[in-house]
């Protein structure tokens, strides 16, 4: 039975509390709020914070001798009580994993039935003292409310309360699944775990005593199909159901989860799929949408299709966890997955037991999925410099109580429930004690402070920060958004819509309004700025491929919660300039140049070195590379024959020219031609 619809809500009071879970309270005039969905899309909900009160009614037979029922809660956001006829049933937290609660008792007293519950979603005061664990901060409104679906399920004696089924190793000749289901059993029994994989049966009998019971099975399935990313194979998935039997053969619970079969590994931050050295070309995804229960399959595919045609093989999911039905689709499409914890930031000591327990939950949920290769326990847990554009290594080499605790204990869990895949303490920390092979750094060159190129020579002094670099980028404001600037520079700064302070001062300081004409040019300004500053550094970044870096995801794809984020795709859909500039810097072959303009301004010289990086698994056959470089009215032309390896990235020559104090204008093109692969590239510098 599903619960979704309309149900009735009502702003929580005191003296509604006792009564809002009793059958016989008259509701017919409290207002209909959809479910599944957030209340700050409703009206008359839009600026609550809660708690507010759903109610819904239902009627069912009582229960049949050995039958149990399940109140199903697919996501609350964030917390619930729950009751059914009055009675209490039990509580939940964490918004993105369900929730079971057993009705049975209390069903077999009446046919006519209320279900009642108290949805809480605090809004966190301090931003360093955060208590609950959701990762949606600085959202445009509260995502409280019943998100995902509520349903009724009917099971034996016999019932699962957690499954977990993660696949640990595979190769051509084996797979290797282990299983870990909680069990909960009326009455001591003889169970038949069994597990039907690509049309064969696994049995696993185990004597369970009453209440609940944890099992661990391991199941080989030879000669696998493996799961491939979408640009090394292709991505089978298959069915695999779970069942417990009594010992008569009789189903009492069934469960399904689809699953594809690889193997994932990192090593100094050098992953490796099935074996595959791969380089991660990523970007961070904060939120796919603001409905998060309005996210389907189709809004889910269409974010999927416009990452790879981007030409990237990794999202990485910011701080937060998202829909399920986007994990289904970057599943089928072979797109890799970063999957953070819901935290950022700053948080209250209290949270530790709840952040172990959630990571379980994580595991337990999300674990199946193929596309997922990384856990990440915590996002920027260190408070953020916006004057620097590299955190200090010697204030991140200080123990802090985030790092050293939370974060550790955090990937502690990770680790214990999944042992298949790397799960990293924490996103934004240099090297460090006790693990610095698996820090990755957010490096803000040119939007924090300095320029776009600086980072080339910041990785050529400290090459061990750029291992995996988790966030860059800068801020632009959309094309399409209206501004009144009748008294430019001066105008209101809060139709930006940006993130929060720090942002807007940050925004102010890189781009200073009174420096431009008007607003549409200061905010082309700000998108022609962020094109060039990823183009420039994925180039910088993927030059120093396996030397020593192993990928990177930029900041970031899109971030529906504002007008003005770092995504290369705004709020109503539209691309920036810097989509187009991804998607060429990220292309599976690409020609470079090392940045070369301050030479031309400091020492009146063009020295830059040029490199062909591929990416395919593939060599490149008698490739001929062409440069032409203008100087002013005078034409140099380079050219250069031969292989490149696959999965490389190749020294191809070096140009060094003087440039002449009166010449306005170099520009150079690169050009890569062979039959396996073509490749274009221009740098333009004018004075």
């Amino acid at each position: 039975m599903k619960f979704s619809g309309l149900w009735r809500a009502h702003h929580a009071e005191d003296n509604l509390r006792r009564d809002f879970p009793l059958i016989d309270l008259d509701d017919s005039k409290w207002p209909e709020i959809p479910v599944p969905g957030h209340w700050g899309l409703v009206d008359g909900f839009k600026d609550a914070d809660g708690p507010l009160f759903y109610r819904t009614q239902f009627e069912l037979e009582p229960p049949k001798s050995n039958q149990r029922f399940w109140l199903d809660l697919n996501g609350i956001f964030s917390q619930g009580d729950v009751w059914v006829d009055g009675s209490f049933i039990g509580v939940t937290e964490g918004y993105f994993f369900p929730h079971s609660l057993e009705l049975t008792d209390v069903l077999k007293k009446q046919k006519e039935h209320l279900l009642a519950i108290e949805v809480t979603s605090p809004p966190d005061e301090e931003e360093s003292e955060k208590r609950s664990l959701t990762g949606f901060n600085n959202q445009n409104f509260n995502l409280g409310g019943i998100w995902q679906p509520v349903h009724l399920r009917a099971t034996g004696p016999i019932a699962f309360r957690h499954l977990r089924a993660v696949c640990v190793d595979a190769n051509p000749t084996v797979a290797t699944l282990a299983v870990r289901a909680v069990v909960e059993t009326t009455h001591p029994c003889l169970t038949i775990f069994k597990t039907k994989i690509l049309g064969i049966d696994h049995r696993h009998r185990q004597p369970l005593a009453a209440g609940e019971n944890r099992v661990e099975w391991i199941i080989r399935v030879p000669r696998p199909a493996l799961w491939w990313p979408h640009e090394l194979g292709e991505q089978p998935l298959i069915n695999a159901e779970f069942t417990l039997s009594t010992e008569t053969g009789e189903i009492s619970d069934r469960r399904e989860k689809q699953i594809g079969f690889r193997s994932v590994r990192m090593k100094g931050q050098h992953w490796l799929i099935n074996g595959e050295k791969i380089f991660l070309r990523g970007a961070n995804v904060a939120s796919l949408s603001q409905d998060l229960a309005g996210i389907t399959t189709e809004s889910a595919n269409s974010c999927i299709e416009q990452a790879l045609e981007a030409n990237l093989n990794l999202i990485r999911v910011k701080g937060h966890v998202t829909h399920p039905s986007f994990y289904d689709v970057a599943d089928r499409a072979g797109m890799l997955i970063w999957q953070d914890m819901p935290l950022t930031g700053g948080y209250h000591r209290s949270v530790r037991e709840q952040g172990m327990r959630q990571a379980r939950e994580l595991v337990d949920n999300f674990g199946h999925h193929p596309s997922i290769i990384v856990w990440c326990g915590h996002d920027s847990p260190d408070p953020v410099d916006t004057t620097r554009s590299a955190p200090s290594l010697i204030e991140q080499q200080k123990p802090t109580w985030a790092r050293s605790i939370l974060d550790e204990s955090i990937r502690r869990s990770l680790r214990r429930q999944d042992p298949s895949r790397p799960a990293i303490a924490s996103s934004g920390t240099l090297p460090s004690l006790p693990r610095p092979q698996e820090s990755n750094s957010h490096l803000w060159f040119g939007w924090h402070q300095g320029r776009a190129q600086d980072l080339a020579a910041y990785l050529d002094q400290q090459p061990w920060a750029g291992k995996f670099v988790s966030a860059f980028g800068s801020y632009s404001v959309p094309e399409d958004l209206k501004i009144n600037s009748e008294q430019w520079p001066i105008f209101d700064f809060a139709k930006l819509d940006v993130e929060d302070e720090n942002t807007l001062d940050t925004l102010l300081r890189v781009f200073p309004p009174e420096m431009f004409s008007d607003f549409e040019n200061w905010s082309a300004t700000t998108r022609s700025q962020q094109a060039y500053l990823l183009k420039t550094q994925i180039e910088i970044l993927r030059r120093r491929k396996y030397r020593p870096g192993g990928g990177f995801t930029f900041d970031s794809l899109f971030d529906h919660r504002h007008e003005t984020t770092s995504g290369v795709i705004d709020q109503r859909g539209n691309f920036k300039p810097a989509y187009n500039a991804v998607s060429a810097a990220c292309a599976q072959t690409i020609i470079i140049a090392d940045p070369f303009f301050d030479l031309i301004t400091s020492e009146q010289i063009v020295a830059t070195n040029v490199t062909a990086i591929h990416d395919g698994r593939e060599p490149i056959q008698q490739a001929l590379v062409t440069s032409r470089l203008t100087i002013g009215d005078e034409t140099h032309i380079n050219k250069w024959e031969g292989n490149i390896e696959a999965d490389a990235a190749k020294h191809i020559g070096r140009i060094e020219y003087a440039v002449p104090r009166d010449v306005e204008s170099v520009n150079l093109i690169l050009e890569l031609e062979s039959e396996e692969a073509t490749a274009y590239n221009q740098y333009t510098y004018t004075k």
